[in-house]
């Protein structure tokens, strides 16, 4: 009887930990994420937007008109960028409001989830990068 409740303890717990999805910082470290969609839309291509991790989960990536940068810091799965620093450029108010948009995104903090070669952040909006 007691035999049999160790592999149901370790199926329980192994799926427990599939479906938490917890992102590390290691999972993180050295890769780069193309956004493809914002809340479940498709974006359009004058969108390329792009966001990469570094060690120390130092993050860098392209907002679709400038350059950014930052510290990353990731707690229970959740991304804080500090310190953001990037290029002044403006290209048109559509633009320029969805750069504030995943920036601010950023900056407040959102939740991640990495599934199927994808990275889910979800904030105010949900913006989907897939794996460059």
């Amino acid at each position: 009887m007691k035999l049999a409740a160790i592999p149901m303890l370790i199926i329980g717990l192994c799926v427990g930990c599939a479906s938490t999805q917890t992102v590390t910082s290691e999972q993180l470290k050295h890769t780069q994420w193309q956004l493809s969609r914002i809340d479940g839309l498709a974006i359009p291509p004058s969108f390329n937007a792009s966001v990469g991790f570094i060690e120390a989960l130092q993050v860098n990536g392209f907002a679709g008109c400038n350059n950014f940068f930052g510290e990353g810091e990731l707690d229970d799965s959740s991304l804080t960028v500090n310190k953001i620093g990037m290029t002044r450029k403006s290209c048109g108010q559509q633009l320029d409001k969805f750069e504030q948009q995943l920036l601010h995104a950023l900056q407040q903090g959102a939740q991640l989830k990495m599934q199927d070669q994808q990275l889910v952040m979800q904030g105010e909006k949900t913006f989907v990068f897939i794996a460059k």
